[in-house]
């Protein structure tokens, strides 16, 4: 190619990115509970985002292939999901074999839990904390924010644009070398936190169970600090959490019959790998 018309190239393209600029903001500012706010990536290409992804997570991760553990955890999911700020996209719920405290959420609603953290919690309603805390992530769109601040728009509109086909496998690499995914500031983990926290008590479990879970996690900061060495580097101090979330739950209505599903829970749970 001449040096001039790869000139023309480099400016039609640059022309047509400038373009789509105001398209995908627009796209973009009244999506989830965010209304308002600018993100440079649609809800389409989020989605997209999520999907190939967890094709990246499935090759890198080890994906826990048992049908019951993976359909429980979908149904909590989905008691969850349809009571959040965002259910304009699907959600997809797997779990990871791993003995490790950690769970995360891809762009477009993809969200992993992984087997570890599965162990160490007692009933559905600590579950359901948990999956409540990552669908939090989604409806707020943190994962796309943190992705413009992380790589940058030209990286992103390369990844829109299918122009950099190893950017996704890029994405997921990075997260693993990390030890998490986005590594969210403070303010978005509080933020899920607090989505989270109605989430669960607008699905009908008992918000205690979140109140519980934290309680584990700060224990365990002490006692277990090496099973903790991933949730600790990628999150806020577990009691500050814990206190902000204490008073959030001491507002909401009493429940007359909050889930547990102690039981239910035990069931699954036996089917963990050991």
């Amino acid at each position: 190619m001449s040096s001039s018309a790869h000139a023309r190239k480099v400016v039609v393209f640059g022309a047509f990115a400038v373009a789509l600029l105001p398209l995908v903001l627009g796209g973009c500012a009244t999506t989830g509970i965010n209304r308002g706010q600018l993100n440079i990536i649609t809800t389409d290409e989020e989605v997209k985002m999520g999907k190939e992804m967890s094709v990246e997570v499935a090759k890198q991760y080890d994906v826990y292939d048992n049908a019951a553990i993976t359909a429980y955890v979908q149904g909590v999911g989905n008691k969850v999901v349809q009571h959040c700020d965002r259910r304009d996209i699907d959600y997809h719920f797997a779990v990871i074999k791993k003995d490790e405290i950690n769970a995360f959420a891809l762009p477009g609603g993809y969200i992993y839990v992984y087997t570890g953290l599965m162990k160490d919690i007692d009933d559905e309603s600590q579950l359901a904390a948990v999956i409540a805390h990552e669908v939090g992530h989604v409806t707020a769109r943190h994962s796309t924010e943190r992705l413009t601040a992380l790589y940058g728009y030209q990286f992103l509109v390369s990844l829109i644009l299918g122009e950099n086909p190893n950017g996704y496998a890029k994405l997921v690499t990075d997260m693993v070398s990390t030890g998490g995914f986005l590594r969210y500031s403070r303010a978005n983990e509080y933020e899920a936190d607090e989505l989270g926290a109605n989430y669960l008590y607008a699905t009908g479990y008992d918000p205690n169970g979140m109140i519980e879970l934290m309680g584990k996690l700060r224990k365990m900061e002490t006692s277990e600090p090496s099973q903790l060495e991933v949730w600790l580097a990628t999150h806020p101090p577990t009691g500050e959490r814990l206190s902000k979330i204490e008073t959030e739950i001491a507002g909401f209505p009493k429940l007359a019959s909050p889930v547990r599903n102690a039981a239910g829970y035990e069931a699954i749970k036996a089917k963990l790998p050991k």
